[in-house]
């Protein structure tokens, strides 16, 4: 349990903690580990997540939790197993509040975006695609904020390249949960990015696809081979998606005869 209900963070804040993880038997799985993450954010398992929130600047506290507020039914293997509980050892080292997107620079705007990017990518492996889109869509709004949010609306070519490359990393984990309108949103403002990601394209396809929209994602596959006619890949989605469009208007014209009782 926390050792003070004094709270001294809130949503939104940068916080510092270091910890040691352990298993119900004792065994240490992470010792001394020092992360930064943004409260409410997504970033941290809930237990730590909830608890650096009730916890004061230079304070070390323990915290038992059960696997839902932990690493869940899927565990973080090889250490922790499917619906494992932890115990955890906190220090909070530092609490401090997140500067406004408008008054960052580059390159504090791409520490934080990277940073909840990955942490996605981490999510995504583990196949927990709610969390990993969380994470996308929060490194989205310090890597590509709108634009009357800044001072300055020029874009390094490493920030574009994490622009594109996480909005197309919200495109596949949106097309995972099945939710093909913001997973095509995204993949559309990473084609405004990178109109010649491959990557893209094949996803858009994808979702439209899944969208039952087979002629858009045609479209979305003969661009995508138009940019790289090597790809294989591409090339044997585009033949499947055309042959699937033509078997689906035979099928209409069979059923419209039977509806008129025309002859073959």
């Amino acid at each position: 349990a926390v050792v003070s209900t004094q709270s001294t963070g809130a949503q939104g804040q940068q916080v510092t903690v270091k910890y040691t993880l352990m298993l119900a038997t004792g065994k240490i799985v992470d010792d001394n580990v020092e992360l930064t993450f943004q409260l409410g954010d997504g970033e941290a398992i809930d237990a730590l997540d909830l608890s650096a929130n009730l916890a004061k600047v230079g304070e070390i506290y323990e915290v038992t939790s059960q696997s839902r507020f932990a690493y869940g039914t899927l565990g973080r293997p090889p250490t922790i197993g499917p619906s494992c509980a932890v115990l955890m050892v906190v220090e909070v080292l530092q609490s401090e509040e997140t500067p406004s997107v408008s008054d960052m620079t580059e390159k504090e705007r791409i520490r934080i975006g990277d940073r909840k990017r990955r942490i996605g990518n981490y999510h995504f492996a583990r196949f927990d695609y709610e969390r990993a889109s969380k994470n996308y869509r929060g490194a989205c709004n310090f890597l590509d904020p709108p634009s009357y949010k800044l001072s300055d609306s020029s874009v390094s070519d490493e920030l574009r390249d994490l622009q594109a490359k996480t909005w197309c990393n919200l495109a596949f984990s949106e097309l995972k949960q099945e939710k093909s309108e913001p997973g095509i949103v995204a993949a559309n403002r990473a084609l405004e990015i990178d109109p010649f990601s491959t990557k893209a394209l094949y996803r858009k396809g994808k979702l439209y696809e899944q969208k039952g929209e087979l002629e858009e994602a045609e479209k979305a596959l003969k661009m995508a081979v138009k940019v790289d006619p090597e790809s294989q890949g591409c090339k044997a989605y585009l033949a499947e998606l055309t042959k699937k469009i033509a078997n689906q208007k035979k099928k209409q014209q069979r059923m419209y005869k039977k509806m008129f009782n025309l002859e073959e």
